[in-house]
């Protein structure tokens, strides 16, 4: 429940813009209109919004139907759209061992933070998580994660400036097996779509792994900036088309008008949802539940 109460909180701004179009409006042939607009508003992708105003026109409140039960319409019918879409990524036992995890997306999207919730969660759930400072690009990168495996007491594998990415990866694998580390958390540097070097080295990362486990990488996760809502379609593009996507996490939900992003993402990828990240501390990052989003979203 704490935990859904700042899910509830994060999205403050998107579920009192959706609340304007329901509140206190008569329930008529603009009814549907105002909603559809709120939606769009807050990223909902227009696929989306339009099945679910045609749902609503098709149901026929009444004109005695209360403001709640709109919402909790919408919610259902929300939450029925995205379940295909939960994950079991932190509930499953891990498959392998170790179990090579690549983290990718674009600087400032908060993967470093991210991947250190992830190790957090890891060792809590009786895991022995290393972490890989595989972003060689920025010192301040490896620095982050140095900081993040002392405060969780987490192995960590760090490697110098420039140094190859793919062959720090390599080696960590070896030594997950010499340290009995049974998840690897590889940190790889931030990509820009327009950065066709970086992106060919998370190619070679890739295949060097493969090398030591042919099924590896055994997950593949982008994680994502949920404050730039739908702009966030052109980084999966990218990705999934180079390199393949498992899962994606959401980070930075906290806040912003366009939390019906991750509707969106689901609408045109078809990709799991991972987990969502409404915050900074080490708790703040929770599997996604389909049932709590959508509740959230609406304000219920």
């Amino acid at each position: 429940m704490e935990f859904f109460n700042k899910i509830k909180d994060a999205f403050k701004k998107t579920s009192e813009k959706i609340s304007l179009s329901i509140v206190g409006k008569k329930i008529d042939e603009n009814f549907a209109q105002e909603i559809e607009d709120a939606l769009i508003m807050a990223d909902v992708g227009v696929k989306t919004v339009s099945a679910l105003a045609k749902k609503l026109t098709n149901r026929k409140f009444s004109k005695e139907t209360t403001d709640q039960e709109v919402k909790q319409f919408l919610a259902d019918e929300i939450c029925e759209l995205l379940k295909p879409y939960e994950s079991n990524f932190f509930r499953d036992n891990l498959s392998h061992n170790p179990e090579i995890i690549l983290i990718i997306g674009v600087n400032g999207g908060g993967k470093t933070t991210t991947i250190a919730k992830i190790a957090s969660f890891f060792k809590t759930s009786g895991h022995s998580p290393l972490l890989v400072a595989a972003d060689t690009f920025r010192a301040a990168a490896v620095e982050q994660l140095k900081y993040w495996a002392e405060k969780i007491s987490v192995n960590i594998l760090e490697g110098k400036e420039k140094v190859d990415a793919a062959s720090l990866a390599y080696d960590s694998v070896k030594l997950a097996s010499v340290l009995n580390c049974d998840v690897v958390l590889i940190d790889t540097a931030g990509r820009m779509q327009n950065r066709s070097d970086l992106l060919d080295e998370l190619e070679k990362m890739k295949r060097v792994v493969k090398k030591l486990d042919e099924s590896a990488p055994h997950k593949i996760i982008l994680v994502l900036d949920g404050l730039i809502g739908q702009a966030s379609h052109n980084q999966v593009d990218v990705f999934l088309n180079k390199i393949g996507i498992d899962g994606i996490i959401v980070t930075k939900l906290d806040g912003t008008a366009k939390g019906g992003a991750i509707i969106s993402l689901t609408e045109k990828y078809r990709i799991p949802i991972f987990a969502i990240g409404i915050g900074e501390s080490l708790d703040d990052l929770k599997p996604f539940s389909a049932s709590e989003y959508a509740r959230a979203l609406l304000g219920l």
